[in-house]
């Protein structure tokens, strides 16, 4: 994963006291993130996927934020408390916006365009056996009904 290459490279900085944590999120959302949902408009993320996505992004917010000292000893901070802290969207909500934005755009274009050919024809022709593969319209529509989205 070409983002993992990129905390490593910038994981000093990240860990480092001297650094403010307004500009370790800076650095997190103009280098990091741009680098891990590149191309996300397209991806058909399942639940494991979006899985891995929120633990990246908490290792990279627990790296930033740091441990906590509760009663004398040091801690990891919990989940909730780095969403609290980080104020924004989390990574999975910002790939659902990016691909809401896609839809709309390849459905306002001409009928014509292979991207409103690709995403909105059926298929025809035999399936494979076995369980079929995710369709990107169909994850967008569950994640949608799951985030209280209406079209």
């Amino acid at each position: 994963m070409l983002a993992n290459r990129t905390l490593f490279g910038l994981s000093k900085i990240l860990r480092s006291k001297f650094v403010r944590r307004n500009t370790k999120l800076k650095i997190y959302k103009t280098l990091i993130i741009p680098v891990l949902i590149y191309g996300a408009e397209a991806w058909t993320l399942s639940t494991a996927d979006k899985n891995r996505l929120g633990i990246f992004e908490r290792k990279i917010l627990r790296m930033i934020f740091g441990p906590v000292c509760d009663r004398g000893e040091w801690r990891i901070r919990y989940n909730h408390e780095l969403y609290r802290l980080y104020k924004d969207k989390d990574i999975v909500t910002t790939i659902l916006k990016q691909q809401l934005r896609w839809l709309g755009h390849t459905y306002r274009m001409q009928d014509d365009a292979p991207p409103k050919k690709i995403a909105f024809t059926k298929m025809s022709g035999k399936r494979r056996q076995g369980r079929q593969r995710l369709c990107w319209l169909d994850v967008l529509e569950k994640d949608m009904a799951e985030n209280n989205i209406r079209s």
